[in-house]
């Protein structure tokens, strides 16, 4: 359907002391930069002073109800005021008991001491104190599968285990759980879950305490990715989902794992997946385990189809075709498989097919396989909705002419929307934006504008639904018009636009402003300023950086006050998120200028306590300089250093997350010394043992991939598979490379090449 739908138719330099540092030697004395002391956050507070001592013989009484005052202060209990000193007396010391108690296995004594703390109700006191608590009850949980748990000693476990998780530490109640389902008692378990679920409806969870070895979330790992905002904090911990699905398939009940996940839509990465499996010995439950786990994760995704597609469009921005196909796999697997899930159409939904898949989850797929260029996914994609007897509409037309447009194919463009009205199929705001942003792209300004007459034309006699929305078209035509060279059109249509609505917003003058930004035009630049205030809009990141460079361009030293005062002058607080915004987008390309004031920039915020530059703000920069070839490669290069230098000055130290940032952005430079730096990072976080993780991995393959490095890319596997073994995502890239080396030996006799070299160096 698809084929035959497109068918047929006085300028100084800016001086920073790093550069010149005998310009400042003036000031030395008496405003060097100091480093600034790293404050420890409230979480990093509470940890320290939550330890309670092992003993507290050594500590008068008065010493320690001052003490334990303050750590309850800093915990943030409720009701903490209200605890007096006796009951403060009693809490220490039975804390102590309780930990040594644990610690040697006395269950009993353990079962008391708790019951004096919650007769007290001083339990809710123990904070982040029942971590360790957790993890010590864990071990204690009966593991035995032919003799029965004692019922006192599972009583105690069990009644520690959801008072931890409440507080976020889920290891015993896990642990408890995985007892059950392998003793086969699944409804124990479950009963296990329900109780934790109730408990957390009562009261305000808190959000879970801080692990000692979590310093990022997983992502890339395989179909269900993470998406911002898509666990709430009452929501259970993603193992305690896991057990309770586990007992579900205990049962053989895929339904009710089903209603497990959508009632509780936590995000599972395959990492924690495979980790939670490997509890079980019988390797047939422990896939099908992981069955029902990957087919209840697809659902989700389903079920929150707004943030699916916000996932695909980044994954096709990245042109990850491969992960793309996956995910629509699996979602086939779960319309047209032997064992259906997933429902076409709202007449399929039941009980067991309880997630209808949207249009509008067609569509992201739709418009994300013709951004990889691939038009024959899409055009078989068209061809699977009509046997689901889905008829496509606005939505999938609309991706249809995204996708086009992405592709730089107006004439198929052209054709599709003509095969759409005439299939009686009613265009919408979204779909004229589409098809004019295609023309305009494909340098066809006559054409977008006729477009545009019609869209006026259907807007003003009310053809068109949600006229509220308009605004984007126009904006579309603005850009358009400006990029085709025809400024005065675009000028009269902003005009019109204030006159008779709709109104612009902060994108139609930004649109302008970049234009003339770049070219240098400040009287242009100034009008709209003007303009802009008139209209009573106020100015963003992206405002400030267009005007800034329009200074810039035209030759001013004085630009960055200048943008500092309007920033005053429109009320907008140049903080930490504004300053780092506007250097990122100083270095989006690789022009001297934007460089040395973004650096100046910087050195601004160093000195302002207000807008202290945090880790975000220095690793931004340094993957920017890596990002990108630079004219002036020494310049870039002592700019590197001084931002490691500073870095290192404030304590800023690389986690897991830096390397992953900084890997990539390396891999993202075509040039020899993007691939040289991108390794040296890899090699930094082995030796300085930073551990590496499937998004490591999948960073490292996925941009060795795209740059063809296909021998660097087979040392990798190599080191990759010594490791862990590759599931999801990860597994499908490992296939490709070993395919491609698989093809390469069979058809040429392979030779060391210098990325080789490279990589063997680095090792």
């Amino acid at each position: 359907m698809l084929r035959h739908a497109t068918t047929k138719a006085r300028r100084t330099t800016v001086v920073l002391d790093f550069l010149a540092p005998t310009a400042f030697e003036y000031r030395l004395g008496s405003s060097k930069v100091r480093p600034s002391v790293t404050k420890l956050s409230k979480r990093q507070d509470t940890e320290r002073l939550a330890e309670f001592p092992v003993s507290v013989c050594t500590q008068s009484p008065a010493i320690l109800c001052q003490n334990i005052k303050q750590r309850i202060s800093l915990l943030s209990q409720s009701g903490a005021a209200a605890v007096s000193d006796p009951d403060i007396n009693f809490f220490d010391e039975k804390v102590v008991e309780l930990r040594l108690a644990l610690k040697a296995g006395d269950i009993a004594r353990v079962g008391e001491l708790w019951s004096q703390l919650e007769d007290r109700k001083l339990l809710r006191l123990l904070g982040p104190e029942l971590r360790g608590f957790s993890e010590r009850a864990a071990q204690l949980c009966f593991m035995g599968n032919s003799e029965p748990w004692d019922a006192d000693e599972r009583k105690v476990i069990e009644g520690i285990a959801i008072a931890a998780a409440l507080e976020g530490a889920v290891n015993a109640l896990t642990t408890c759980m995985i007892a059950h389902i392998k003793r086969g008692d699944s409804q124990a378990a479950l009963h296990l879950y329900r109780r934790f679920l109730v408990h957390s409806s009562n009261q305000t969870v808190s959000e879970p305490l801080p692990s000692p070895t979590q310093e990022d979330v997983e992502d890339k790992n395989g179909l269900a990715l993470n998406f911002l905002g898509d666990q709430l904090s009452h929501q259970p911990n993603f193992s305690l989902v896991l057990a309770a699905i586990a007992a579900h398939a205990l049962e053989d009940s895929f339904e009710s794992a089903l209603k497990i996940m959508l009632d509780n839509p936590v995000r599972i990465n395959q990492s924690a997946q495979k980790e939670f499996t490997a509890s079980f010995d019988d390797i047939s439950f422990r896939t099908k385990v992981q069955s029902y786990v990957r087919r209840a994760d697809i659902a989700r995704l389903i079920f929150r189809h707004h943030s699916l597609s916000t996932h695909i469009t980044n994954l096709s921005r990245d042109q990850d075709l491969s992960q793309i196909q996956n995910l629509y796999r699996a979602i086939i697997d779960g319309l047209n498989g032997p064992e259906p899930y997933l429902a076409a159409r709202d007449s399929q939904r039941s009980n067991q097919r309880p997630v209808v898949v949207q249009e509008i989850v067609w569509a992201a797929f739709l418009t994300g396989f013709l951004r990889c260029h691939r038009r024959d996914l899409a055009e078989n994609l068209w061809n699977d909705m009509l046997k689901c007897g889905i008829q496509p509409g606005v939505i999938t037309w609309t991706a249809l002419l995204d996708g086009f447009d992405s592709m730089g194919e107006a004439d198929a463009a052209s054709t599709s929307w003509n095969n759409m009205v005439s299939q009686g199929i009613q265009p919408g705001i979204l779909t004229y934006r589409a098809v004019i942003s295609t023309l305009f792209n494909a340098w066809r300004p006559d054409d977008a504008t006729e477009k545009f007459a019609i869209f006026k034309q259907e807007l003003a006699n009310g053809s068109l639904p949600n006229t509220a929305d308009a605004l984007p078209v126009y904006n579309t035509v603005l850009h358009g018009l400006l990029n085709n060279g025809r400024p005065g059109d675009a000028d009269a249509l902003l005009q019109n636009l204030r006159q008779n609505g709709p109104k612009p917003d902060i994108v139609s003058y930004n649109t302008f402003l970049r234009h003339h930004g770049r070219r240098g035009e400040f009287r242009a630049v100034s009008v709209l300023l003007e303009r802009l205030r008139e209209d009573g809009l106020t100015g963003d990141a992206f405002t400030f950086s267009s005007v800034l460079s329009a200074l810039l361009r035209v030759g001013r030293t004085d630009a960055i006050d200048i943008i500092l005062n309007l920033m005053k002058k429109q009320n907008v607080v140049p903080n930490v998120a504004v300053f780092s915004a506007i250097i990122d987008q100083q270095l989006r390309e690789p022009w001297e200028e934007g460089l040395r004031t973004a650096m100046e920039l910087l050195q601004r915020m160093e000195t302002n306590p207000d807008a202290q530059p945090n880790d975000v703000t220095y690793t931004g920069v340094l993957a920017s300089l890596h990002r990108q070839v630079w004219p002036n490669t020494a310049l870039a290069e002592e700019c590197r250093r001084y931002i490691l230098k500073r870095m290192k000055e404030r304590n800023i130290r690389f986690n897991r997350v830096t390397y992953h940032i900084l890997i990539k952005a390396c891999l993202e430079n075509p040039a020899p010394e993007g691939l040289q730096g991108a390794l040296g990072y890899y090699r930094e976080m082995a030796n300085r043992r930073v551990p590496t993780n499937y998004d490591t991995w999948y960073i490292l393959l996925h941009g060795l991939i795209s740059r063809e490095e296909w021998a660097v890319a087979d040392e990798m596997v190599d080191d990759l598979l010594r490791y862990i073994k590759p599931v999801g995502a990860l597994e499908s890239l490992v296939g490709r490379i070993q395919r491609r080396t698989e093809y390469n030996t069979h058809h040429s006799s392979r030779e060391e090449c210098p990325s080789q070299r490279l990589l063997a160096h680095e090792k």
